[in-house]
């Protein structure tokens, strides 16, 4: 009939070199699904106040289902209670400050109300009038400004802010106000999600001394570990030991994290957070009032240096051989922690690709973003 033959008679089996592309290709993309396959387990450890808990939770409204109704609705009494706390505290501190220094014409004497059970904790509107009231005065302003020193937390200022929206009967926090309050993580917290088909399960755990302990539960078959330290920290006290300097139990606690048995053959990526608030504060205060970072001798309000010099810092500490990554974040800022984390995720599988035997050039000690 015709001289040409069908698809099924030919069988072309190309060269020797061909073949064993086709096979290394093969074994590739086998191996490419097999870790598209695998769940990724990532470990996040920081001591206390770093923002571990609120990368987690922002990664949750990039990745996950976001928070529901009920989820909200459990963050209503923790932002109120934290409002309450925190303007007590800046009242006493401000009683304290002005009796010591003779000048009691600043004495403020509104009180917040005390609540027996926590369940009884209720912000009224009248409540939210006095809390407004009492941050305007200039007494708190001024102690607010040594809020360093009384152990106040980051977030004090926005939701002073929203005290009137926080107050209403039907208040409902929003994702920015989810992701600021603060609420101390106990325990394990587990968050599984995917990023562009890959899987990945993260792990938040406690940061306080305390809750330390409680680690090694969650280390074995780890894939990477996300030490995530505040850079603001660096004229800041540990909550639990007012002695202690906040970045310097970091950089300690990174030191143990970053050379233990337990990570060898794990990777290991630096967050140095905060860094908004790191870029105002460092107009004001100096790095150096940190015993970890008294060599400075930089320009202190500049950001690039300052932060390559706390980087630097971190890095010294590795005595292992492995190559570690360092972003500059700002767990608030979402579109900042979705880049960031998609950077985790190609280092995690190339990580992932390394093990299995196939080498993937790349990877510089540290990427800033």
């Amino acid at each position: 009939m015709g001289a040409c033959s069908s698809i099924e008679d030919a069988t072309p089996t190309g060269t020797s070199e061909e073949r064993k592309r086709n096979r290394s290709i093969e074994k590739r993309m086998s191996m490419d699904q097999k870790v598209q396959n695998e769940v990724h387990k990532l470990l996040l450890l920081g001591a206390g106040e770093s923002g571990k808990s609120t990368l987690f939770k922002q990664m949750y409204t990039l990745y996950g289902n976001g928070f529901d109704r009920e989820v909200r609705e459990s963050f209503v009494k923790p932002i109120q209670y934290q409002l309450l706390r925190t303007m007590r505290s800046l009242i006493k501190a401000a009683d304290l400050y002005y009796r010591s220094t003779g000048d009691e014409k600043y004495l403020f004497p509104s009180k917040m109300p005390r609540y027996r059970r926590y369940s009884e904790i209720k912000l009224t509107s009248d409540v939210a009038k006095d809390i407004e009231k009492a941050w305007r005065h200039p007494a708190i302003q001024t102690i607010f400004e040594m809020k360093d020193n009384f152990q106040i937390p980051d977030c004090a200022e926005y939701f002073f802010d929203r005290v009137k929206e926080v107050s209403k009967p039907n208040y409902l926090p929003s994702n920015n106000d989810i992701l600021r309050a603060r609420a101390r993580t106990v325990g394990v917290v587990e968050n599984s999600f995917s990023i562009q088909d890959n899987k990945f399960t993260m792990y938040d755990v406690g940061g306080q001394r305390s809750e330390r302990r409680k680690w090694v539960h969650c280390f074995e078959g780890v894939s990477c570990v996300l030490f995530v330290s505040a850079m603001s920290a660096f004229n800041q006290t540990l909550m639990e030991d007012q002695k202690t300097n906040r970045l310097c139990e970091s950089l300690m606690l990174f030191d143990e994290i970053c050379n233990s048995r337990w990570f060898e053959g794990t990777s290991l990526i630096l967050f140095l957070n905060k860094r908004d608030i790191f870029f105002k504060k460092i107009q004001r205060f100096a790095i150096t009032d940190c015993p970890a970072l008294e060599s400075f001798s930089g320009d202190l309000t500049d950001f690039q240096e300052t932060s390559t010099f706390i980087k630097e810092e971190f890095l010294l500490r590795n005595k292992t051989n492995k190559c570690i990554y360092c972003h500059i974040t700002c767990a608030t800022d979402r579109a900042n922690v979705g880049f960031v984390f998609s950077c985790v995720k190609d280092t995690v599988l190339k990580d992932s690709l390394e093990r299995a035997g196939l080498v993937v050039d790349g990877g510089s000690e540290s990427d800033y973003e």
